[in-house]
């Protein structure tokens, strides 16, 4: 990484608005599957009754309604295992890590030279992340067209998640920067 001295600081309350939004924006993605996937198996059940139809098939007509449940019960704590199993997952890996940051109060403080790289098909304007690979700080174009490359840039970054929470030029204060990766699409 060719910056200078890594300085860490106390999150002010804007850094702290920050990670609250991204956190926010988290739970919304992991509050978008879960809730279907557990209410999936609650509409199985109850559409592939004994008798029930499934495009025309009769679905369990050799079972009794206690083969049925039992089937049923087997099913349905063998995938609510494994979607309770990547639920936690998913939220140690998205929602936590915010939380921890929130909690220790801490963030890096540190310069670097730009790099930029404008993306010809997306048109995204992007800024290398210092010393990660295949990750870019996402700016807005106006922002983009105010530096050059090698320009010596400030950056704050959330201690755990290593969220951009500031970025700015000796000139200027850059509107919304945020972490980017072709990888997470």
């Amino acid at each position: 990484m060719n910056n200078s001295e890594i300085v860490t600081k106390s999150l002010t309350p804007e850094d702290k608005a920050i990670l609250l939004k991204l956190k926010g924006k988290a739970w919304l993605s992991l509050l978008r599957v879960y809730p279907l996937l557990f209410l999936a198996l609650g509409y199985i059940y109850f559409k592939l009754h004994v008798g029930g139809t499934i495009r025309g098939y009769k679905v369990g007509h050799d079972l009794t309604p206690a083969q049925y449940n039992l089937v049923y019960a087997i099913f349905a704590a063998f995938f609510g295992c494994i979607f309770l199993f990547f639920m936690i997952r998913d939220f140690r890996r998205l929602i936590l890590p915010f939380h921890m940051d929130v909690r220790m109060d801490k963030k890096r403080c540190y310069t670097f030279s730009a790099k930029k790289y404008q993306d010809p098909f997306t048109d995204k304007c992007l800024l290398f992340y210092p010393g990660k690979e295949d990750i870019y700080i996402e700016i807005c174009k106006e922002d983009f067209e105010s530096i050059s490359s090698g320009d010596v840039l400030y950056l704050e970054i959330a201690y755990v998640t290593g969220e951009v929470l500031f970025l700015k030029s000796p000139s200027r204060v850059f509107k919304d920067p945020a972490e980017f990766s072709y990888s997470e699409r």
